[in-house]
């Protein structure tokens, strides 16, 4: 950053791309995404950090949907990562030294695509939790044996994440840095600008809203609701079966129609676990109280059966989760 010398070429000013700049909306941006979401975000963290601590240990990562559910709780943890550097940073940035703006600038457009990759893997990766629990719970048990290994919940979540990666390679095109003029305090820095590329109608037409509706919207919706409620249906009138683990069939999905509501997205998971999971609350409890010694001994069975018939009756309302990214 150097000190703008009006005797060179005219650069825009730094507002030039931004959404509003109404002191009003600033205010409550700032409240919002520099303070609330951050603290949201914080709690999120740990919480997604403690859930990975615990689906990894000794005790539940031989059960397959613990594989899904530490993928889970990495990929929420990641976007949470991004979303501070996104929406926390880019609400201070207006506020704070001239070094925010200039980092905010430098990185966005990198952060952006990989908070896109996190969003979608997310969504699969809830996904292959609900289909592994479909396979352990409506299919015979032979299909379960071979299907809900850890083995195989590992390949299928690497495979879901090179298919994610893949899909949002576009991003990486959508936003560009150009120099500007910080008003504040007369210094050239950073701002964040949409491509020619992400402006044009015929890809917004096809990537937003025929292929995000169909990979990222409607399609996982329907999915999930198909797969829930075969699974309702089984537990409901076959009764919970002592050796399924149906934990998977527990993940809240939340529709997020803000920044703000995507980090509490990834963060609920911790307490939707911790409220339901006896399993995860005594594992949990090992953990801390006894780290250098957890025990080997393993459940048939990760939720007993009234758990089941209580977590069943969640599912019934047909929640989804699913994440929304806006720059």
């Amino acid at each position: 950053m150097e000190e703008f010398d009006d005797s060179q070429n005219q650069l825009p000013f730094c507002n030039v791309c931004l959404g509003s700049t109404d002191p009003n909306y600033q205010i409550y941006n700032l409240s919002v995404s520099g303070i609330l979401l951050a603290f949201v975000g914080a709690v999120g963290l740990v919480g997604n950090a403690l859930v990975i601590l615990v689906y990894l240990s000794k005790e539940q990562r031989v059960f397959s949907t613990s594989i899904y559910l530490a993928a889970l709780a990495m990929s929420d943890f990641c976007m949470i990562c991004t979303a501070m550097f996104l929406f926390v940073l880019e609400a201070w940035r207006h506020h704070g030294p001239p070094m925010l703006a200039y980092l905010y600038g430098s990185g966005a457009s990198l952060i952006f695509p990989l908070g896109a990759v996190f969003q979608t893997t997310s969504v699969y990766y809830c996904i292959g939790a609900a289909i592994d629990c479909f396979v352990s719970v409506v299919l015979p048990p032979m299909c379960k044996q071979i299907c809900c290994v850890p083995e195989k919940a590992k390949k299928v979540v690497f495979i879901m994440t090179i298919c994610c990666f893949f899909y949002n390679i576009p991003h990486l095109f959508e936003l560009q840095s150009i120099p500007c003029i910080d008003e504040r305090f007369n210094l050239e820095s950073l701002q964040i600008c949409p491509t020619e590329f992400r402006m044009n109608s015929l890809y917004y037409t096809i990537y937003y809203t025929y292929m995000y509706t169909t990979f990222m919207a409607v399609g996982p919706l329907l999915l999930l609701i198909l797969l829930n409620i075969c699974v309702v249906v089984t537990v409901l009138t076959k009764g919970a079966d002592e050796d399924s683990d149906t934990l998977k069939n527990t993940i809240v999905y939340l529709v997020d129609l803000s920044n703000l509501l995507v980090v509490i997205n990834c963060t609920a998971n911790f307490f939707v676990y911790l409220i339901f999971g006896a399993s995860f609350r005594r594992s949990l409890k090992k953990l801390w109280s006894e780290p250098e010694k957890v025990e080997k001994k393993l459940s048939n069975s990760i939720w007993t059966p009234e758990e089941t018939e209580s977590i069943a009756k969640i599912f019934s309302n047909g929640n989804i989760k699913h994440f929304v990214v806006h720059i």
